[in-house]
């Protein structure tokens, strides 16, 4: 006798009037009709008519009603669902033999698991259970499921729009998934079947493959917390590369350089005429123009620094603003300090031509302004290096780049070492 055979029969839809067969009877309780979509209820003698779905969307990988041999035993497919969590979407279909009974197929992101359900549940703690004396360990954290569509038949009501709380445990390629629903804990094993062998017991509907509903899911419910090692240091790898390619392409594209700089002194409590520090060439359509700011070591002092590209052709002037601060002192928390000795202003879109740099400034201390600082007079200045640089890279570009490619990977890092 071979797998669906034993118990079925013949049901009317009462929404269009179709014949379903009823596979595995005796143990179907909710049935979705194969013509029109509605979800039935066949445990009683009058087939009753739930709720009617569109069929539209609901197409899934598997056939209903295909029967197929995996690990030497023949299935027959006989309901399908379509599940989804904060990460990812996935389709499970529900396999029935009259001697074995039903066990589960699970496809996620091109990789698939058989699913077996378990009569005796593991033990153990929150994060590491034990089943038959073998150790599986907690993957990331629990997560909420929902059943967006039904199709076919099943040994218990289900309907789209139901939820668990789902959690998975790992030992090797072996996984053992905790649902627990409406005060129901239900524990399956699950083992990883090669694509290409349920597509010769079964084929396969390639188009009706769960798509990603994000960047790469892991398989089955399981959060991108819980992912596999590979793909997290996958992840890291990519954002290094990535990170590198910028850094060679901002180079490159940066261009030729040329740099110019000069020494300025600042009274403090004063300020300075505009003082030409040199001549850059910008040779590209645009480039980047960076400002280099480096005083001599002061306390509680800041200069105010204005530059000035002067384009010799046009007389044009392009201008920014620079600040180079530095303060300390103590309190009651013991000595502090804060700022820089050094300051960097860029410009970021300096088109070609010839420039004269210009600087001026004023510095000023704090308190006051202090003034002449000695018995002979001599006013406090604070010395400036300043040096001006086309084909500079946008650094401050690329480490916002950096932060961008690593932060979810390393938010994954975070959530996974949370979880321990």
């Amino acid at each position: 006798m071979t797998a669906g055979s034993a118990g079925a029969k013949a049901v009317t839809c009462p929404a269009c009037g179709g014949t379903i067969e009823v596979r595995a009877a005796g143990f179907t309780v909710n049935l979705a009709c194969q013509h029109c979509g509605s979800l039935l209820d066949v445990s009683r003698p009058e087939v009753a008519l739930i709720r009617k779905y569109k069929r539209a969307n609901e197409n899934f990988a598997l056939e209903l009603g295909k029967r197929g041999t995996l690990f030497g035993q023949e299935w027959e497919v006989v309901g399908a669902l379509r599940r989804k969590d904060q990460i990812t979407i996935w389709q499970e279909f529900l396999l029935f033999n009259p001697y074995l009974g039903y066990r589960w197929l699970v496809a996620c992101d091109g990789e698939w698991q058989f699913g077996t359900m378990l009569a005796d549940r593991p033990q153990g703690p929150r994060d590491r259970v034990y089943w038959r004396s073998t150790p599986f360990t907690r993957m990331g954290r629990d997560q909420t499921t929902s059943t967006t569509a039904v199709a076919g038949e099943f040994y218990w009501r289900v309907k789209a729009g139901d939820t668990a709380t789902a959690t998975l445990f790992q030992s090797g390629q072996t996984m053992l998934s905790r649902e627990v629903s409406e005060g129901e804990e239900n524990w399956t094993q699950l083992v990883p079947v090669p694509e290409a062998d349920v597509e010769a017991a079964f084929g396969l509907r390639r188009r009706s493959l769960p798509r990603r509903k994000a960047a790469r899911g892991p398989m089955l419910f399981r959060p991108a917390i819980g992912m596999e090692q590979d793909d997290l240091g996958n992840m890291f790898k990519l954002a290094l590369a990535v990170s590198i390619i910028a850094a060679i392409a901002m180079a490159v594209l940066a261009g030729p350089s040329t740099r110019t700089s000069a020494m300025v002194q600042v009274p403090v409590g004063g300020q300075i005429a505009p003082v030409k520090v040199g001549t850059i060439i910008v040779r590209r359509p645009w480039q980047f123009v960076t400002i280099e700011a480096d005083t001599n070591q002061f306390e509680n002092r800041w200069v105010d620094l204005e530059y000035n590209l002067v384009d010799r052709s046009s007389e044009q002037s392009i201008d920014a603003f620079g600040l180079v601060e530095h303060y300390a002192g103590t309190d009651s928390d013991g000595a502090w300090s804060e700022g820089s000795h050094h300051g960097d202003t860029m410009f970021g879109h300096v088109p070609r031509g010839t420039y004269d740099v210009y600087v001026s400034g004023s510095a000023h201390g704090w308190p006051v302004d202090p003034g002449i600082n000695d018995a002979w007079g001599s006013v406090e200045t604070i010395n400036v290096w300043v040096e001006a640089e086309t084909g500079a890279m946008s650094w401050r570009m690329w480490w916002t780049l950096v932060i961008v490619l690593f932060a979810w990977p390393v938010t994954i890092l975070w959530w996974r070492f949370r979880d321990k």
